[in-house]
């Protein structure tokens, strides 16, 4: 079996997944602050860059046969899957998206070194909003990148 299509089921998979979280995010965006929206906004939040950064890591392992090391190794997986590897790969994520991708990773930062009490309800319903487009923009360039998924 090819590498390249264990790794295309792989990512669609993690798709599927990351869809099932936009429904939970669309029951907690409009609400209004409470403790219980915070942390589960925040949950939702985590688990959707956690699932792209599963997608990331096995792009970076199959394909570019090298996964950042190091303390700051999620900022560098990141930036990997933006380049464009010469006899590798094209971009696996475009440059706009890799920026919008950067809040999403500070916040599950802030989230794992964080107590829940201690987050903005604000910051977690505007990236709750934002994610449905983020998802999209995520999809569409992993298509462009790998073929339909």
């Amino acid at each position: 079996m090819s590498a390249v299509k264990v790794l295309k089921a792989q990512i669609k998979d993690e798709l599927a997944k990351l869809q099932k979280l936009l429904e939970e995010a669309s029951q907690l965006a409009g609400e209004r602050q409470s403790s219980i929206y915070v942390r589960a906004g925040s949950s939702i939040l985590h688990d959707f860059y956690t699932g792209l950064e599963n997608v990331f890591h096995a792009i970076a392992s199959t394909i570019d046969g090298q996964v950042p090391e190091g303390m700051r190794w999620h900022v560098d997986l990141l930036r990997q899957m933006s380049l464009d590897i010469e006899g590798v790969r094209t971009p696996v994520i475009a440059k706009e998206t890799e920026k919008i991708l950067e809040e999403y990773l500070r916040f599950r930062h802030l989230f794992r070194k964080r107590y829940g009490f201690e987050l903005e309800w604000k910051d977690i319903k505007r990236l709750l909003k934002k994610l449905p487009d983020v998802y999209v923009a995520v999809a569409e360039d992993l298509d462009k990148a790998f073929g339909r998924l």
